[in-house]
């Protein structure tokens, strides 16, 4: 008994909210080959669903609350995770993007990245990050647009969907929250103006010490800086052994790199590659992905080579992209 009425009170806030129409809506989409299955959720708690084709689009999205979130599916992105000194905070951004550089087969550039701190511990921070082709997601987007949705965050995790907007692979603007801040500042300085006319005479009475208490300040303020200056460079050289010393953990195998290079057919070839753990991760492009593993699995040096991501196939160059890991014996 006391366990049910515990329930029934926890669930009341939300209800509450629920009747009220306050806390956020969304609107998940999740696009299938022909039609789309829509949902709706409030303050992350799922409401209801349709499966909806292209032509009943604009007429169903009527009943549907909140923003549109296009749901990326778990095919379309990559995960991986990150242990690192509290202190590399600092080049967080620069970490991960080397970071995807190493573990997946694209550039920076060619992804959009979402990340959350999960913890930090005795001066360890982990932190997960997830990153999908721009090439996918533009897909996806275009193909919305066609059934004539218009969705303004992407995520990859339909059970977060009440962290829809931490997780957002899309870029935002929010220009009504812009215009706000700007109506704010100008009746602040309205205000600041109205102040200054009606105590002016009184301020010209202690110009000369203002004047005075100005040059003192100043002089106390350059001293400031020059101590900031001074630790924000101790920062960044602490920030830049870190980094140096990640960069360098990775070792070279050029007499495996040759016996790699005489393997792979001539109509494939390799854009970068790292080692780590006696493990090498290899990438590239070939017009047979699966021809290159097969090849890969001749080498008496290696063991057990296997895809590490779906292959990615470049329609405009009729060439696969691919993301190839193999231990080293």
């Amino acid at each position: 008994m006391t366990s049910w009425s515990k329930g029934i009170a926890k669930g009341i806030p939300y209800q509450l909210k629920s009747l009220t129409g306050s806390g956020l809506y969304y609107t998940a989409i999740e696009l299938k080959e022909n039609d789309f299955l829509l949902s709706q959720f409030h303050e992350g708690n799922f409401i209801k669903s349709r499966r909806v084709a292209r032509n009943e689009a604009i007429k169903v999205l009527v009943h549907y609350q909140g923003e549109q979130v296009i749901v990326i599916p778990n095919e379309h992105s990559l995960t991986f995770h990150l242990s690192l000194p509290k202190t590399a905070l600092r080049s967080l951004e620069q970490l991960i993007e080397s970071e995807i550089q190493r573990q997946t087969p694209f550039d920076a550039s060619e992804v959009n990245l979402s990340y959350e701190i999960i913890s930090i511990d005795k001066g360890e921070v982990s932190i997960a990050a997830q990153v999908v082709p721009k090439l996918k997601l533009n897909e996806l987007l275009d193909k919305a647009k066609r059934f004539g949705l218009k969705p303004t965050i992407a995520i990859g995790d339909r059970a977060r969907m009440s962290e829809a907007e931490n997780l957002n692979f899309l870029q935002r603007m929010e220009p009504h929250a812009a215009s706000g801040r700007v109506s704010n500042a100008v009746s602040i300085a309205l205000l600041i103006l109205i102040v200054a006319a009606v105590i002016s005479p009184f301020l010209q009475r202690h110009m000369s010490i203002e004047k005075a208490e100005l040059r003192n300040q100043n002089l106390k303020n350059q001293i400031k800086s020059i101590q900031l200056n001074q630790r924000e460079l101790t920062h960044l050289k602490k920030d830049g052994q870190i980094i140096r010393k990640f960069a360098q953990e990775r070792h070279e195998a050029i007499d495996l790199l040759e016996s790699v290079s005489k393997a792979v057919p001539d109509s494939a070839w390799l854009s970068r590659y790292s080692t780590s753990n006696n493990t090498i991760t290899l990438h590239g492009f070939a017009e047979n992905a699966s021809e290159v593993l097969t090849e890969l699995a001749k080498i008496k040096t290696l063991s057990a080579p296997t895809l590490q991501s779906p292959i990615i196939k470049d329609v405009s160059k009729n060439l696969e992209r691919f993301h190839i890991r193999a231990k080293i014996l």
